[in-house]
């Protein structure tokens, strides 16, 4: 099965899911906790089904990663990673930023990705080895190469712990860099730095449907991501430090609080 017909099938899948999404934005959600600070709403649920229903009408036997409590069979060497609404917290308020993420993988590397957002119309795809685009045309990340000149974006996570490093690290960068956003969907900040939008990004509390589909977006429009430590990211990871490349020495001269 070939890169370019999993990408197909991820985009079908997220204008889907996106379709159940944006019907029921502007009505009142239900909302349920499944952790502290993490909730989901009825919209959530409905958006991966329609998603799910996508794959399986092409790939019956696919093996589905979902945020809402969908596990794949152990050992499967292809799997689609879904967040059928990242930014729910923005959903459930009507905050105007979320998108649906549906990544293909295979052993364990991403080979196929589409980040669709509704409200905009934005479509962010990408094809192992094919680069990567917005609506069909091609995407680069920055030039950008003075700190003073960038846009640092940044996410989240839930914990006490992970937003006290995430401040520590957001002090430490926010006082050089032109400004700073917090965007509240990171798949959606983690394709506006392939976009060339923003320069820097962080989250050091990530779930694997969060990047699957947005990491190969970045390194196929030409960013960098890495783990703390300076390694390779892998959407498997929580925590992961993105840049166009040209600007990455900021994160190793502020180290990330251990």
């Amino acid at each position: 099965m070939t890169s370019s017909m999993f990408l197909a099938v991820a985009i079908d899948a997220a204008r889907a899911a996106a379709r159940v999404a944006l019907d029921r934005f502007e009505q009142p959600q239900i909302v349920t906790h499944k952790g502290f600070r993490d909730i989901v709403t009825e919209a959530d649920v409905a958006a991966q089904n329609a998603a799910v229903a996508t794959i399986l009408a092409r790939f019956p036997d696919a093996a589905i990663l979902g945020e809402e409590d969908l596990a794949p069979p152990a050992g499967a060497e292809t799997l689609w990673v879904i967040d059928p609404i990242d930014g729910t917290t923005n959903y459930a308020r009507q905050f105007p930023f979320f998108a649906v993420s549906i990544g293909v993988t295979q052993r364990g590397q991403p080979v196929a990705g589409a980040v669709y957002d509704p409200l905009r119309d934005h479509l962010f795809a990408a094809e192992a080895g094919c680069g990567a685009t917005l609506n069909g045309a091609p995407i680069h990340v920055s030039d950008v190469r003075a700190l003073p000149e960038a846009i640092l974006a940044v996410d989240w996570g839930q914990s006490p712990e992970d937003r006290r490093r995430a401040l520590a690290l957001v002090h430490a960068i926010g006082t050089e860099c032109r400004t700073v956003r917090a965007i509240g969907s990171a798949a959606l900040a983690m394709c506006y730095l392939a976009a060339g939008w923003v320069d820097l990004f962080f989250n050091l509390a990530l779930k694997p449907w969060d990047g699957a589909a947005a990491q190969l977006i970045i390194a196929e429009a030409g960013g960098r991501m890495t783990n703390p430590q300076g390694e390779a990211w892998n959407y498997t990871q929580p925590a992961a430090l993105a840049s166009n490349g040209h600007l990455h020495f900021v994160f190793d001269r502020y180290r990330v609080a251990e």
